[in-house]
């Protein structure tokens, strides 16, 4: 409706102002070098409106020409961007679908035709890793580290090929540099933490965790738990220089150990191996009260072997007499645990104390007992008969059960067990990846977990593979792949992943 008002009052104005001309026609005169030309108004008008027009058209053919080759130009640029892209995005559809021979021909492609170097460059490297060739994917990711833009895109790639080549070296050496490069990011510092925890490289694993958490990358509780670890693992490295030192040098090694493993302790004062560690350092350089303080406020919440060895052997010289009277004053910090019990058996024994021993043991060996003796328990019964009744036919009845009873808790990880505890698996070379837990219970958890362990591949014990912690092997790898460590990382090079929000704080 407005359009048609719109249009009606143009015409309307126009139909006037022609009315006006023809009612006052007038005359329109120009004396040009002695002529004259002599005409009406309306036609000397219209005469300048066609000239103007005419120089216009003139103007623009004449634009229009010289601008032709630029605006070719700009045709068969934006035809080439469009071919480009298109090629790589059938590039990265047939990454995702595993064709390796479309994928290495679309990256080609569109590495003629865009000037996209952290495009075409992440695609033509991920189409020779897909197709197998290491050495090229090698040879793009390097590419990248020459402009700014690209570097740590680059810098990721070479990561997750020298993990899958086993260069722990110089994965850490990517890593290293991605870390500084860009510290806020999650990847980076965790594969720097593990790499170098590892390597058992405890000071330098410090040290990025102070980043780490300066960082806000993890939760403070994570970071204390971390920290802890790390200063038992510096404890025991400590502690065990020490044993080749003799005089005041091995004492004054002591200390220093037993100083790392007081403040690991303070971090985390209910985790076993630092309280066992600390306690044990304790009573090794004259401070038997203090280790166990530790030891009993540790009872009180997880009781555990570790810790009983410690408390029967923190006195030395001691009577067994009294060493079962202790034995009874920390069990009944915690008195229904089972390790309770078997401290208290432990301890009498070591009294010659038969009866109390085996009423200790009663609940779990006797005749009301309600579940299948463990394997200690089994020893330890053994143990009782022989030394009250010198009934060796009862004792070894024990032991033939201990055969087949349901076996006690281990230190156990993926693919490791064992009785003595690690700061990383020596098999993965995960860090902080063992638990307390019964095999049993750890298998029947692997066999309903995503990923079991195949049957040719069964934990492994301690007595029988070296603690070289040099081989891991992952669901996830190719045939015949060997790692020494696990980061949790993608594949492939992709976006960098924001980082968690989590607060954390560098002082305890």
């Amino acid at each position: 409706m407005l359009r048609a008002l719109y249009t009606f009052l143009v015409v309307a104005v126009l139909s006037g102002i022609a009315i006006w001309l023809a009612d006052n026609p007038g005359d329109l005169v120009m004396n040009w070098r002695g002529y004259e030309i002599r005409t009406s108004f309306v036609v000397g008008v219209a005469a300048m409106a066609i000239a103007a027009f005419l120089v216009l058209l003139a103007y623009r053919v004449a634009v229009s020409f010289i601008e032709t080759p630029a605006s070719v130009s700009r045709y068969l640029e934006k035809r080439r961007q469009q071919k480009g892209f298109l090629a790589l995005s059938r590039g990265m559809v047939a990454v995702a679908a595993g064709d390796a021979a479309d994928a290495k021909r679309y990256a080609s492609q569109a590495h003629k035709l865009l000037d996209a170097p952290p495009l075409t460059l992440l695609l033509a490297a991920q189409a020779a890793q897909l197709e197998g060739d290491e050495a090229s994917a090698t040879k793009y990711f390097e590419r990248m580290l020459g402009a700014p833009e690209t570097e740590f895109l680059g810098l990721r790639g070479l990561f997750i090929q020298a993990r899958r080549a086993g260069d722990r070296d110089g994965a850490l050496t990517h890593a290293r540099r991605a870390f500084q490069l860009r510290p806020q990011t999650p990847w980076a510092a965790q594969a720097v933490f593990e790499i170098e925890a590892a390597e058992e490289d405890w000071d330098a694993a410090l040290k990025t965790l102070d980043k780490v958490v300066s960082a806000k990358l993890i939760p403070r509780d994570d970071a204390r738990r971390r920290r802890a670890v790390l200063l038992t693992a510096q404890a025991m490295t400590a502690a065990e220089a020490a044993h080749g030192q003799v005089g005041e040098a091995k004492q004054s090694a002591l200390e220093k150990a037993g100083k790392l493993a007081l403040e690991a302790a303070s971090l985390e004062p209910h985790f076993v191996p630092t309280v066992a560690l600390a306690a044990h350092l304790a009573a090794q350089t004259n401070h038997q009260r203090k280790g166990m303080k530790l030891v009993e406020e540790a009872w009180k919440v997880t009781p555990h072997p570790d810790l009983a060895d410690v408390w029967l052997d923190m006195v030395d010289g001691e009577s067994g007499y009294d060493r079962a009277l202790r034995a009874q004053t920390l069990a009944a910090r915690n008195p229904d645990h089972v390790e309770s019990h078997i401290l208290v058996a432990r301890g009498a024994i070591g009294a010659r104390d038969w009866a109390a021993a085996r009423t200790a043991l009663a609940p779990y060996a006797g005749p009301a007992a309600t579940e299948v003796p463990s394997q200690r328990i089994c020893e330890l019964m053994a143990e009782i008969e022989e030394g009250e009744f010198g009934d060796r036919g009862a004792a070894r009845s024990w032991l033939s059960r201990a055969l087949h009873a349901p076996e006690d808790p281990q230190w156990t990880g993926s693919g490791y067990r064992s009785h003595r505890w690690s700061p990383i698996n020596p098999v993965t070379g995960e860090f902080d990846g063992l638990t307390w837990t019964a095999p049993v219970a750890s298998i029947a958890q692997e066999e309903t977990a995503a990923a079991p362990v195949p049957p040719s591949e069964p934990l492994i014990d301690e007595e029988v593979l070296p603690l070289t912690g040099e081989i891991a092997v992952a669901e996830d790898l190719r045939p015949g792949e060997v790692l020494a460590f696990r980061p949790p990382l993608p594949d492939d090079p992709g976006p960098d992943e924001d980082a968690d929000e989590a607060r954390g704080e560098k002082k305890w």
